[in-house]
């Protein structure tokens, strides 16, 4: 594929995360659409959106009425049980050259976009440190977080990161681009293991989890099984993986949460499956007993 400067950016999932990036990217100057269909395309053109107290200015647009219109990047947003339903709405504004990133929890989103669109122009990804929230029609956020993206040795390529890189600067979004890929989409997911589940089953905001304590505790013990299972899955995290954590973990406001809690305090389904889920499948592989998930898998499915 030939990576062309990114012009037209398209944000599939119009939620907190969503609705956040989408304001970054038309403050950037770069047409930003949110790609949706039917009831929801007439609800978002109705009520509209607002991201800290701003409305959101993003067109609405149906792919099935799009006259041709091409995406040079997709943002995929939504939640793991949306995502095949999010890629078959996206396809008619996916042309050749189109880039595909994913800022969904789980080790597994790149794999299913992938099937679809090719590898060639996805690039793995993950966010990290942003606290959106949404609440009706109104996105409020302290901090956009960052991106950390880039090719792996089955996805993507280095003649890509460039163009994503300006767009991301455009809209004022932080990133990274590490050496070892996939070792950084394991650590987050490490980290969605252990604070996304426990803060969820214990009702409790990041604060919650700073000091030593019964919280704490929880979180650590999740992130554990992570790390044995890592190890035969060729990933190996270690306790630098941990440390760097904690750095991330003291920055985050006292009071936010993470988006697993704000799921079930929404009585939405949550991200069980492929945080526990996943976890008690590669324990069962590997032979490597994995009692916490499979505990959070109980409680929370």
């Amino acid at each position: 594929m030939n990576a062309g400067e990114i012009r037209t950016v398209a944000i599939v999932g119009a939620g907190a995360m969503g609705a956040m990036y989408a304001a970054h990217f038309v403050a950037g100057g770069l047409t930003t659409w949110l790609v949706a269909a039917g009831e929801r395309a007439e609800r978002l053109r109705s009520t509209g959106l607002t991201v800290n107290g701003e409305p959101l200015t993003a067109e609405v647009v149906d792919p099935q009425q799009a006259d041709g219109r091409v995406a040079d990047l997709v943002v995929f947003a939504v939640k793991h049980q949306q995502l095949p339903e999010a890629v078959d709405l996206v396809a008619p504004l996916v042309g050749p050259d189109t880039i595909h990133l994913s800022v969904l929890n789980g080790l597994d989103s790149e794999e299913i976009i992938a099937a679809r669109f090719g590898r060639d122009g996805v690039l793995a990804c993950i966010a990290l440190a942003m606290d959106a929230e949404r609440s009706g029609s109104q996105i409020s956020f302290r901090q956009a977080g960052r991106l950390t993206f880039g090719p792996t040795d089955t996805l993507g390529s280095a003649e890509l990161v460039a163009p994503v890189c300006t767009a991301l600067d455009r809209a004022g979004l932080a990133h990274t681009v590490p050496e070892d890929m996939r070792h950084e989409l394991w650590w987050k997911f490490m980290v969605n293991v252990g604070l996304n589940q426990a803060s969820a089953v214990l009702r409790a905001p990041y604060g919650a989890f700073k000091p030593e304590g019964h919280p704490r505790s929880l979180m650590e013990a999740l992130m554990d099984e992570v790390l044995a299972v890592s190890r035969p899955e060729g990933v190996g995290l270690g306790e630098a993986d941990v440390a760097k954590w904690n750095q991330v973990l003291a920055n985050q406001p006292e009071e936010g949460i993470t988006s697993m809690h704000q799921d079930v305090l929404a009585g939405r389904p949550t991200e069980v499956d492929i945080f526990a889920g996943r976890m008690v499948e590669l324990g069962a592989e590997h032979g490597i007993p994995t009692p916490y998930n499979q505990a959070m898998r109980w409680i929370l499915s």
